[in-house]
């Protein structure tokens, strides 16, 4: 995982946590890389889990509603990054039909050895979309606070369900979005 992640989620610690608490991740863990992160270098997936599960535990949340509420906080640091059709999408709906071939392909072309989920769709229903992850990394939860932060961004509400979740022994997700409206 990219150092960027880490240092997005000392941010989001920091500011909603103070300093402490994130320093304390830092020096009550064995970590490879002694909690020293720079945003280019890949770092393994298992220093993200083990900082989390701290943070878990010391806050007393859940790890999908840490990891959800990450997401929220992630999204606006992203979103410049998008490609400029995908910054520039009529909707929400619109937007996360990007996430696979446009989005992803980009961030390929940026970070060769980027690990990114993969995205399929069920979007034969007006109001719902289902979008069905596959990743060894199982950060479905990660996605989901992504789509809350983007519905926030194009001032939609909408309501998630997984129906199908890795973490329940599914061979992958299915994250199911469902527009509420503005």
């Amino acid at each position: 995982m990219k150092g960027a992640i880490f240092n997005a989620l000392q941010e989001f610690v920091e500011q909603g946590h103070g300093y402490q608490v994130w320093d304390d991740a830092l020096s009550n863990n064995t970590l490879p890389s002694h909690g020293i992160y720079t945003s280019t270098k890949q770092y393994d997936d298992s220093e993200l889990f083990t900082i989390v599960g701290y943070l878990s535990e010391r806050l007393e949340v859940p790890i999908p509603d840490l990891v959800r509420a990450f997401g929220v906080f992630l999204f606006p640091l992203l979103m410049p990054q998008a490609p400029q059709e995908a910054q520039n999408a009529p909707s929400l709906r619109a937007f996360l039909m990007m996430v696979d071939e446009l989005i992803h392909v980009e961030v390929k072309k940026l970070y060769k050895d980027a690990q990114l989920p993969e995205f399929s769709y069920d979007d034969h229903i007006d109001d719902k979309l289902t979008m069905i992850y596959q990743s060894p990394r199982k950060l479905c939860f990660l996605s989901e606070g992504l789509i809350l932060g983007a519905a926030q961004h194009f001032g939609e509400t909408v309501s998630l369900s997984q129906p199908v979740c890795m973490h329940q022994g599914g061979e992958y997700c299915e994250i199911e979005v469902v527009f509420n409206g503005k």
